[in-house]
């Protein structure tokens, strides 16, 4: 129950966070919730990872949805890959900050106390 809190709050905060900040404030949400959660090593960077995919993979595939298709397209040809192939590397790399900085959030506060 804790582990899906987690990662519901740090959907949330970094959500909340991303409507005033830019693109580092999963990273500083997540970072923040295992810090105060204390989750633990291999929980907290699970926690993040899930939470942080989970938001940017929604938030882009809205985008994507959105507009047709038309930027995720775009970028694909530069990159000579496919749209859902962005798609899959945004989630990815939004799940992998989270995750590191939930992880640093945990070990800071195991540092400290």
């Amino acid at each position: 129950m804790r582990f899906l809190l987690t990662i519901l709050i740090t959907a949330a905060f970094g959500w909340a966070m991303g409507l005033w900040l830019p693109f580092w404030s999963l990273s500083l949400a997540a970072m923040l919730v295992g810090f105060l959660l204390r989750p633990g090593g291999w929980k907290a960077f699970l926690a993040g990872f899930l939470a942080g995919a989970l938001l940017w993979g929604g938030l882009a595939y809205s985008a994507d949805v959105a507009n047709d298709q038309l930027l995720s397209t775009r970028v694909a040809r530069i990159f000579g890959t496919e749209a859902g192939t962005m798609l899959a590397v945004t989630t990815l790399l939004g799940g992998l900050l989270a995750g590191l900085a939930a992880l640093l959030g945990d070990r800071v506060r195991n540092a400290v106390s």
